[in-house]
C-alpha cells in the first residue's frame, strides 16, 4: 500500500479567459452563458434534462455554498427539493460523499440492469444525464466538479493539467469545509484538481482507495469526500466492455457503493448527508476484447448519477 498527503499550492486562475473566446468586434460573452450553451447542446441532442456538470451546483445548493464562478450548469430541482423537504430547509446538508466509478454508465446498465438496480435502490434517486465532449475522464470530471463546460474549464482532450477555474473544492474550502480526494496515483482526478486547500490521498490501486475511504470516514472529520474507482474503465479497455472481468468490476462498484452507504450512515448519523454515485462517461467496443470512449455516441455520452439523501438522527 502506498499513499501520500500532498500540501496544496494555490492555483493561479487564467487571466480574463473570456478574452480568449471573444470574436473580433464582439464583446466577450459571459463564461456562464458559454458553458450553459455547450452543456445544453448535448442535452438537446440526446433528449435529456440534465448534464453531468449539474452535480456541482446541486451539491452547492444542498450545502448552502456559493457556486463556482464559471459554473453554467443548473442545480437539479428534484434533488434540491427533496433535500429541502427532508432536511427542513435549504442549504442544510452537512456531509457529502461522492463515489466516482469511472465509465459505469447507461450502456453498462443496459447489459447489467441487476447491478444498477441495486445502486438505484441504495440511492433512491436516478438522474439521467449527458456527458461532455470529448467523453474522456479529465474532460468529464473537469466539468462534473466545476459545473462548467470543456470550452470554459480548458481541458478539451485527454490531458491532465491542473484546472484553473473555480471548482466545487475551491468553494467548499472557502466556506471553511474540510475536503479530501482519494484516488489512484497519477489518474485524472488525482492530477487536475491539485493546488487547492484540500487534502489529497494517492494510492497504487482501487482496493487501497476504498479501504482508506472507509478509514477516513471513521477517523477524520471531513465535510466533502471524493473516492475514485478506476477498475471497470481500466479492465474494459483491456478485456472488452462486457467481458467477465469487466462485469466483476461493475459488481464490485455496486458492492463498494453499498459499503460506503452503510459506513456514512453509521459515522455521519448525526448529520444531514448526501452520498452520490458519480460516473463520468461510458464505453463502446473498439474490438471484441477492447473498449474505448471519447466519441459523441450514446454508449459514451449517456450516463446517470444516483443521489442518496439522509436526515440526521
Amino acid at each position: 500500500m502506498f499513499y501520500k498527503i500532498f500540501p496544496h499550492t494555490p492555483v493561479e486562475k487564467k487571466e480574463n479567459r473570456s478574452k480568449l473566446l471573444e470574436r473580433p468586434g464582439e464583446r466577450a460573452g459571459s463564461m456562464n452563458d458559454i458553458a450553459r450553451a455547450e452543456l445544453r447542446k448535448y442535452m438537446d441532442q440526446y433528449g435529456r434534462d440534465h448534464s453531468i456538470a449539474d452535480l456541482t451546483p446541486t451539491v452547492c445548493e444542498l450545502c448552502g455554498v456559493r457556486l463556482p464562478e464559471e459554473c453554467g450548469a443548473s442545480a437539479i430541482a428534484s434533488v434540491v427539493d427533496h433535500g429541502e423537504k427532508l432536511f427542513g430547509g435549504a442549504g442544510l446538508a452537512e456531509k457529502v460523499l461522492l463515489f466516482c466509478p469511472d465509465a459505469c454508465a447507461d450502456h453498462q446498465r443496459d447489459r447489467r440492469p441487476d447491478v444498477f438496480e441495486k445502486i438505484e435502490k441504495i440511492a433512491g434517486m436516478r438522474i439521467r444525464s449527458t456527458s461532455v465532449m470529448p467523453s474522456v475522464t479529465p474532460v468529464c470530471y473537469g466539468s462534473i466538479f466545476s459545473g462548467t463546460s470543456p470550452a470554459v474549464h480548458g481541458i478539451q482532450k485527454y490531458e491532465k493539467p491542473v484546472l484553473r477555474v473555480e471548482t466545487l473544492f475551491d468553494v467548499f474550502a472557502e466556506a471553511g469545509k474540510k475536503v479530501t480526494i482519494l484516488s489512484v496515483n497519477g489518474c485524472s482526478i488525482d492530477t487536475i484538481f491539485r493546488r487547492r486547500a484540500i487534502d489529497y490521498f494517492s494510492f497504487r490501486n482501487d482496493e487501497d482507495v476504498h479501504r482508506w475511504t472507509l478509514k477516513l470516514l471513521k477517523e477524520c472529520d471531513y465535510d466533502l469526500v471524493v473516492s475514485y474507482m478506476t477498475g471497470y474503465d481500466e479492465t474494459a479497455h483491456h478485456t472488452g466492455i462486457f467481458s467477465g472481468e469487466s462485469m466483476k468490476q461493475l459488481e464490485l462498484a455496486a458492492e463498494r457503493f453499498a459499503r460506503l452507504a452503510d459506513c456514512a450512515d453509521a459515522v455521519w448519523s448525526c448529520f444531514n448527508r448526501l452520498l452520490a454515485f458519480v460516473p463520468d462517461h461510458g464505453q463502446h467496443p473498439a474490438a471484441e476484447d477492447q473498449g474505448t470512449h471519447g466519441e459523441n455516441l450514446p454508449e459514451d455520452m449517456l450516463t446517470s448519477h444516483y443521489y442518496r439523501l439522509r436526515r440526521r438522527r
